[in-house]
C-alpha cells in the first residue's frame, strides 16, 4: 500500500494558494514517512475565525489526527518537510472527536 491524503467528504479546495500546495506536499510526505494515509478534513469550506481566515485564502488545512498511530511523528514530518518560518501547524482540540492538526502559512508571513 502507498499511503496517499485523503478528503473528507464535503471538504472544498476552491482557491489553493502557493503556501497551500506547499502544505499539501508536506501532507503526502508525512503520509508516506507515517505509512498511513492521512485524511484532510477542511480547506476553504466551513466555519473558521472570519473572513481572513487562512482557510478561505487556501494557505490553511486540517488534517485528521485521532486515528494516527504516532500523532507527534507526522505533525513532526509535515513541519519538517515545510522547514520554514513561515509556516506553523500544531494539534487542534487534543483528546477530542474534533482533535486535528491545523497547519497554515504563518501571520503575516508571505509564501513565497
Amino acid at each position: 500500500m502507498n499511503p496517499c491524503i485523503r478528503v473528507k467528504d464535503g471538504v472544498s479546495f476552491s482557491i489553493i494558494a502557493p503556501g497551500g500546495f506547499r502544505i499539501l506536499a508536506a501532507v503526502e510526505s508525512a503520509a508516506a514517512h507515517a505509512a498511513h494515509d492521512l485524511t484532510i478534513t477542511s480547506g476553504t469550506d466551513g466555519e473558521h475565525s472570519g473572513p481572513d481566515d487562512p482557510h478561505h485564502r487556501g494557505e490553511a488545512y486540517d488534517v485528521r489526527s485521532q486515528d494516527l498511530p504516532d500523532k507527534n511523528l507526522a505533525l513532526a514530518a509535515i513541519m519538517n518537510f515545510l522547514g520554514d518560518i513561515r509556516f506553523f501547524g500544531f494539534i487542534e482540540d487534543p483528546d477530542t472527536e474534533n482533535e486535528h492538526f491545523h497547519i497554515q502559512v504563518r501571520k503575516g508571513m508571505m509564501y513565497p
